[in-house]
């Protein structure tokens, strides 16, 4: 069965056209804002011919011939995360607050993550996890540029984990691995890599994890479930087999301009780009009946010692809002926010730490000496000896050691760049 044939089990001939019409025209790049560095009029200062998202406050459009957002400098020092149109919703209408404990079972590269965290003004706690380490080491570095602390990293399979986590989470994200049709604007590959039988074997994984995920949400919890696929079998079919296996109950998604709602089940939406100015998703609210228990924070420490370059012993300790299931923290790749890493007689503040607000002395620094030092660059400054914080206009950077004036570089070899556009 091709791709067009297969939409026949849902949408009528019209609909298919219109939909794959859509599928040439060019691809909506969009941002989403991260308040906790940036206003919206220093951002609209810097980029004014951008245009407000339809749907997601602090999202906005723009035309990439115009403005290389990815590519400045704005966008290293964590001020804004490059994130498809449609999948913004998805943690939009999950409307965490700063009161929850969130799970995103599938995260890489970290965009649902950063918009949850963002909404939750870096309060409560995330565990954001992916089953590809490869893909969770993104998902950690992106977090670390935006300055998010309040969240947790793991690599895991969560079938193996869930029973630490039973009716545990408040909100929960399940944007599924698909077959990927919704990125065909994005990626030629995506195109060509599409098949039927791809469709079949993503919604049986797809089955499992909307069920595993439901085990490990509270009494009164929200889930919202996700694909970028146009596939029936990976959308409504898979909302149809949690509800027969499940006291689970849909959510209405509030109305919006662009969206396209399925017969099967009004309460959900599909975005697709011949409606709404994005990629395609397919989006699902579920409430789990009962009431809300009350989450109690208080920050919390974790140690981890480990041998480092060398084979000189190493500590670093992570800072989190909330306690872990016991020995959990062990498995994470990142437990929390790393404040500092020890070695022998020396604590050494991280990087992670620095890019959120932290008790760091300042170190300004004009334009100049930013671009090297993002390349890794040493300059001199007339200060004491010690630790600081570098830092541009109002955006913490990077660590920085200062030993006789010499300012000693500590911004991460695998992050250093030497090229940036003007914004």
């Amino acid at each position: 069965m091709n791709f067009e044939e297969h939409l026949y089990k849902y949408l009528n001939k019209d609909e298919i056209k219109k939909l794959i019409d859509s599928l040439s025209l060019k691809e909506e790049k969009s941002v989403y804002l991260n308040t906790l560095k940036m206003t919206e009029n220093e951002f609209l200062k810097h980029f004014p011919n951008v245009k407000k998202h339809p749907v997601v406050k602090n999202g906005y459009l723009y035309d990439k011939n115009e403005y290389e957002l990815g590519k400045t400098i704005y966008h290293e020092l964590g001020c804004f995360y490059i994130q498809e149109p449609s999948a913004m919703l998805v943690a939009n209408f999950l409307d965490a607050k700063p009161s929850d404990i969130v799970l995103d079972l599938c995260a890489a590269p970290g965009g649902k993550t950063i918009q949850t965290a963002i909404k939750m003004n870096n309060q409560g706690m995330i565990i954001a996890n992916d089953l590809s380490k490869e893909r969770a080491n993104v998902l950690l570095s992106n977090i670390e540029r935006l300055g998010i602390s309040n969240t947790v990293v793991t690599s895991l399979d969560f079938e193996t984990q869930y029973d630490k986590f039973i009716n545990y989470f408040d909100k929960i994200i399940i944007d599924a691995p698909c077959s990927g049709s919704g990125m065909f604007r994005k990626s030629e590959e995506m195109k060509n890599d599409w098949s039927y039988e791809k469709v079949l074997k993503n919604a049986a994984i797809q089955k499992k994890l909307i069920l595993l995920g439901y085990k490990m949400l509270k009494p009164g919890g929200t889930m919202i479930y996700s694909t970028c696929s146009y596939s029936f079998e990976e959308n409504e079919e898979v909302i149809e087999h949690f509800l027969k296996n499940t006291n689970g109950i849909l959510f209405p998604i509030p109305s919006f301009n662009g969206e396209y709602r399925s017969p099967k089940f009004k309460e959900t939406v599909h975005l697709f780009p011949s409606h709404f100015q994005g990629e395609g998703h397919y989006i699902a609210i579920i409430k789990k009946p009962g009431e809300l228990t009350e989450n109690k924070f208080e920050k919390v420490q974790f140690i981890r010692k480990e041998n480092g370059k060398g084979s000189l012993p190493q500590t670093e300790i992570f800072q989190l809002n909330h306690s872990l299931p016991k020995n959990f923290e062990k498995l994470c790749l990142r437990p929390g926010l790393l404040l500092e890493t020890k070695i022998k007689d020396k604590s050494i503040p991280s990087h992670h730490f620095a890019r959120c607000e932290n008790n760091l002395i300042k170190l300004n620094v004009g334009l100049f000496n930013l671009l090297g030092f993002l390349n890794g660059a040493t300059f001199i400054e007339s200060v004491p000896d010690g630790y600081y914080c570098i830092r541009y206009e109002n955006y913490n950077v990077g660590v920085c050691h200062v030993v006789d004036s010499v300012v000693k570089n500590l911004y991460p070899k695998g992050l250093r760049k030497n090229s940036f556009v003007k914004s």
